[in-house]
């Protein structure tokens, strides 16, 4: 019926999000392995009780210097939100979103353009946060992935990020629309609930869904699986047919799990950013 596809155990696949060998790849406010931002010397750090911290930064080099905020929250490890120094009046402008997010093949690393607006007041020990309403995604400006030994680059690498970033954004405007679509704090949690549904063919016998059933299927074979064709149509939007039936959704699952929860929170991290803070200031 189908070819077993070798898999990790997805609390282990999670905690490769940060994972040992990983550790390098994220480094301080948000600078990674490499990419196109610039060196900096941090001028100050603070943090909120709920998981926000903002990084004030200069630029070591360029004159005259820049000023950038890093913000990150706590709950999406791998993920900044950089934006303008404050102005006179504390507002800031968001920027930009990186992103990495690594599996055990590799990872995907990217620039995201962003446009939104919110405030900052500094203060001598503390900083007063007033996030953007809305935030608004405009596109990946730069990227790398890493699969296995190979790394994509330049073109090749925006192209292949962007096509995977329309694919995720199909599939969870999709898993939002089911008629109770689940909150999760943790990546394990989300892909313990989602896989059964998304592949039950890669799944456990009693967590397959009831409306996977091999008594009226179909075979099409896709990255040495074979899916059932009949459960796709049933399930799915005829939009996702071709990626479930080609295997291109496993592909993401496995080489992109924590972009794919980032896309289907991304609501949650709008609520995180926009939320009225006070931060202590602790460097």
């Amino acid at each position: 019926m189908k070819r077993m596809h070798k898999t990790l155990g997805w609390g282990a696949l999670a905690g490769l999000l940060i994972c040992s060998g990983c550790a390098g790849l994220v480094e301080k406010a948000g600078q990674f392995l490499e990419g196109p931002w610039f060196a900096e010397k941090t001028l100050g750090v603070y943090r909120a009780a709920p998981g926000m911290e903002i990084r004030y930064l200069q630029a070591t080099k360029g004159d005259p210097p820049v000023e950038k905020l890093a913000v990150s929250l706590s709950a999406y490890p791998g993920v900044h939100v950089w934006a303008s120094a404050p102005d006179k009046e504390g507002r800031v402008f968001l920027e930009e979103l990186h992103f990495l997010g690594s599996s055990y093949t590799g990872w995907n690393q990217f620039t995201l353009e962003l446009a939104g607006e919110g405030r900052l007041i500094l203060q001598k020990n503390s900083a007063l946060w007033q996030g953007p309403g809305s935030i608004e995604k405009v596109q990946i400006s730069w990227g790398k992935i890493r699969r296995n030994q190979k790394v994509l680059s330049g073109e090749e690498a925006l192209t292949a990020l962007r096509n995977r970033q329309a694919r995720i954004a199909a599939l969870t405007e999709w898993m939002h629309t089911q008629e109770d679509p689940r909150d999760f704090t943790r990546l394990e949690d989300f892909a313990a609930y989602w896989k059964p549904l998304l592949m039950p063919e890669l799944a456990p016998r009693k967590k397959r869904p009831a409306a996977w059933t091999a008594a009226a299927a179909s075979w099409v074979q896709g990255e040495e699986v074979s899916w059932n064709r009949h459960y796709t149509e049933q399930v799915f939007p005829e939009t996702l047919w071709v990626l479930r039936n080609s295997g291109a959704l496993l592909r993401d699952w496995e080489e992109a799990l924590p972009w794919i929860y980032l896309d289907y929170q991304w609501d949650r991290v709008l609520q995180g950013l926009s939320q009225a803070q006070v931060l202590t200031k602790i460097k």
